[in-house]
């Protein structure tokens, strides 16, 4: 098994407006190599449930959860093949409700969430 990979959801994650203070502009989604400020109680909400839907979608999964990663090149045969990312279920889950609970945290309490890049 293999630690949770957020790169999976990340398509889902660019419908958050969020903040780059490195640029100061306003953003979608999460910057893979810098900061990404979420703040705003309606995104933080939005963010909340984007991961609740996720959560109720892996829990219909078997487990283990088998999804397809990126895909890529065996460099010697230099043929093309996607990754399988394969995680326990019961531990993908309670990260993502990590992760839940963070959000709705920030949101109730007038926080903000800070990502670091991906």
């Amino acid at each position: 098994m293999r630690p949770w990979n957020i790169a999976y959801i990340y398509d889902s994650l660019c419908w958050l407006d969020t903040w780059n203070p490195s640029t100061c502009m306003r953003c979608s989604g999460l910057n893979n190599y810098g900061i990404t400020v979420i703040e705003e109680q309606d995104v933080l909400l939005k963010f909340h449930q984007l991961i609740r839907a996720w959560i109720e979608l892996f829990s219909h999964a078997t487990d283990p959860i088998v999804l397809t990663g990126s895909y890529c090149f065996d460099g010697e045969e230099r043929k093309g093949y996607y990754e399988k990312l394969v995680y326990n279920k019961v531990e993908l889950i309670n990260e993502l409700h990590k992760v839940e609970n963070m959000a709705k945290y920030a949101e109730v309490h007038g926080k903000c969430i800070v990502h670091f890049g991906i």
